[in-house]
């Protein structure tokens, strides 16, 4: 028994259809590294990639370190968390958002971002993803 024509078509743009939704749905949501880097934040999870541990704290020091120059401050804790996904104590005083990174295999950290939340129209509350570069 043979497929008519009408039905493979029909087939197949329900596939395409069915892929891009998937595509569209997900692509936002997982972020990546330009260039083949891995993404983190804490020193658990660099040392999940397999990274050694002078390596991590190094790229996170320097994360948090451009993260205390060119992010927002605030002044206590709960303002910060309140504002921002995580924070850490800023060595200049004040709070500042904890940033992620993409690390390749030098202990430069690259495409640093924090979240920060805010509200839409019908005030809920969602995070924005906010780079710093």
């Amino acid at each position: 028994m043979t497929a008519s024509p009408f039905k493979m078509i029909l087939i197949l743009v329900i596939l395409a259809a069915g892929g891009f939704s998937i595509f569209y749905a997900t692509k936002g949501r997982a972020p990546a590294c330009q260039g083949g880097g891995k993404y983190m934040s804490t020193l658990s999870e660099c040392r999940a990639w397999g990274l050694e541990e002078t390596l991590c704290s190094a790229a996170i020091d320097n994360a948090r370190a451009i993260a205390a120059r060119a992010a927002p401050k605030t002044e206590t804790m709960f303002q910060c968390e309140t504002r921002f996904s995580d924070c850490f104590e800023n060595p200049a005083g004040g709070f500042t958002p904890r940033p992620s990174f993409c690390l390749k295999s030098t202990s430069e950290p690259s495409e640093i971002r924090y979240l920060e939340f805010e509200a839409d129209r019908r005030n809920r509350r969602i995070t924005k993803e906010v780079r710093i570069n």
